[in-house]
C-alpha cells in the first residue's frame, strides 16, 4: 500500500451565506496517475458519484455543494428501485449517525437529517478504475488504518469529516464500548467523546485520537476519539491518497 502526502493550498469554507458553493482545493506532490476523479461507487447500482477531481499536475478540487443533501436524496432514490426486496434506502439523521448502544448521549435535533462525505473519498477513473482513497488526516497511519478498514496499525491523530445538516443539531456525551480483539480474553474500552454543536448547511467535524490500545500481537487501535465540530482545517493535518492493491 503506497501512501502519497497532500499539501493543502487553500480551503473556501462556511462563508456567510450557507447556499453558496464552498470549494477545498489542494495539491499533490509527484502524483503519477494523470486526471481522476473524487468520489464514491455505490454498492448497489455501481454508479458513481463525482465529488471532485485531480488533474494531470496533481492540483484536487472538492466541491461541497449547497444542494448536496437534495443530491443524496435522489440518489437514495436511484437505490432503492434496484434494491433488494425488504431493503430500504434512507437518509441517515443525527442520532442514528453518532448512536451509543450503551451510554445515553444528549441529542437536541437528534431527527434531522444529514449526509457526509466519506472519510476517504475513492479515487477513480472511469467508474471502473479505482486508484485508491484520499483521506484529511495528521498523519498516514490514520489514513492508512481507515483505508484498510482497521487491518493495520492506527496512530493518536487527527481525521476530518465534512457533514451536511438540514438543520442545527447538537450532540454531547462519552460512549464507551467494549472491543475485543482477536486475541482469546484480550479486550479494552474504547471511548468516544463528543461535543458536537453543528449548524446547518456544511460542518466540518475533528475526530482526535488522543489514545490507542496496543494488543499483545502489536496490533493498534483506536481507544479514546475526541469529536467536535471547527471552523478550519487544522495546521497539522493533510491530505493523504493511499493507493488501492
Amino acid at each position: 500500500m503506497k501512501t502519497i502526502n497532500l499539501i493543502l493550498i487553500a480551503c473556501f469554507l462556511f462563508g456567510l451565506n450557507v447556499q453558496s458553493q464552498e470549494v477545498i482545493e489542494a495539491r499533490l506532490e509527484n502524483w503519477e496517475y494523470g486526471e481522476a476523479d473524487l468520489g464514491v461507487i455505490d454498492f448497489i447500482t455501481g454508479e458513481a458519484q463525482k465529488f471532485g477531481s485531480i488533474d494531470e499536475d496533481g492540483n484536487i478540487q472538492i466541491k461541497l455543494e449547497s444542494n448536496f443533501l437534495q443530491k443524496m436524496k435522489e440518489q437514495m432514490e436511484k437505490e432503492q428501485e434496484k434494491a433488494p426486496k425488504g431493503w430500504k434506502a434512507a437518509l441517515k439523521n443525527v442520532s442514528g449517525t453518532f448512536d451509543c448502544f450503551l451510554d445515553d448521549l444528549t441529542y437536541t435535533n437528534g431527527e434531522a437529517n444529514l449526509s457526509s462525505l466519506p472519510k476517504h473519498l475513492v479515487v477513480y477513473r472511469d467508474k471502473e478504475e479505482i486508484l485508491g482513497g484520499l483521506m484529511a488526516a495528521s498523519n498516514k497511519p490514520i489514513a492508512n488504518y481507515y483505508y484498510s478498514a482497521g487491518e493495520l496499525n492506527c496512530k493518536t491523530g487527527k481525521y476530518l469529516e465534512w457533514t451536511y445538516l438540514e438543520k442545527p443539531a447538537m450532540v454531547k456525551g462519552t460512549c464507551t464500548t467494549k472491543n475485543f480483539t482477536r486475541i482469546e480474553g484480550e479486550s479494552f474500552e474504547a471511548k468516544r467523546d463528543y461535543s458536537l454543536d453543528l449548524k446547518e448547511g456544511w460542518n466540518l467535524i475533528e475526530y482526535n485520537i488522543t489514545e490507542v490500545f496496543e494488543g499483545a500481537t502489536g496490533k493498534v487501535q483506536p481507544k479514546t476519539t475526541k469529536i467536535q465540530r471547527i471552523e478550519n482545517i487544522p495546521s497539522n493535518v493533510n491530505w493523504y491518497f493511499v493507493q488501492g492493491q
